[in-house]
C-alpha cells in the first residue's frame, strides 16, 4: 500500500527547470536542467542535461506511464516506475546501477515556482537519502507539453 502522505502534491507542470545547487543535497555534486516534456494524467516523458563536477555532461531521457512498468533512463541505465498518479504529484521507484533501490517523490512548494524531489536510496552500507532543489525556468518550447 502506497503512502498517502507522499503522494499528495499535485500535478507537476511540463516546462523546464533549473536545479538550484545551494538549495540541493545531492549524492554527487552535478548541475541539471530539467525539461518536462509531458505530463498528463497517463504518461510522463523528460529530457535532462547533467553536468558533474568533472565537467561531464550526460543526456538523459525517460518515458513512462502512471502505475506501468518501470522503464529505462537512455544515459543512465536507472529502470525506474512511477507510482502516484499524475494528479499526486512525481513518485519514482526503482534501482541506482551499482548503489541500490530508491523512492523518490517530487512536489510543488512556493506556488509552484519551485520543484523539491527528495529520495531515499538503500545501498549495502545503508540508507542515503537526497534532495533536489528546482527552480522553475519557463514554460515548455514544445507543443507536446499542451495536448
Amino acid at each position: 500500500m502506497r503512502d498517502q502522505q507522499d503522494c499528495s502534491s499535485g500535478p507537476i507542470p511540463a516546462g523546464v527547470w533549473v536545479l538550484n545547487e545551494a538549495r540541493s543535497k545531492t549524492l554527487a555534486p552535478k548541475s541539471m536542467t530539467l525539461w518536462i516534456i509531458r505530463n498528463t494524467n497517463e504518461e510522463l516523458t523528460w529530457v535532462a542535461v547533467e553536468t558533474d563536477s568533472s565537467r561531464v555532461t550526460k543526456v538523459l531521457t525517460w518515458s513512462g506511464r502512471y502505475g506501468g512498468i518501470p522503464q529505462v533512463v537512455i544515459g543512465a541505465g536507472i529502470e525506474a516506475r512511477l507510482t502516484c498518479a499524475a494528479k499526486e504529484g512525481i513518485k519514482t521507484e526503482g534501482a541506482f546501477p551499482g548503489i541500490g533501490p530508491f523512492v523518490e517523490m517530487c512536489r510543488l512548494v512556493d506556488g509552484g515556482k519551485r520543484m523539491l524531489c527528495s529520495g531515499k536510496v538503500t545501498t549495502p552500507t545503508g540508507v542515503r537519502t537526497y534532495l533536489e532543489d528546482f527552480d522553475w525556468f519557463g514554460e515548455s518550447p514544445h507543443p507536446a507539453a499542451s495536448r
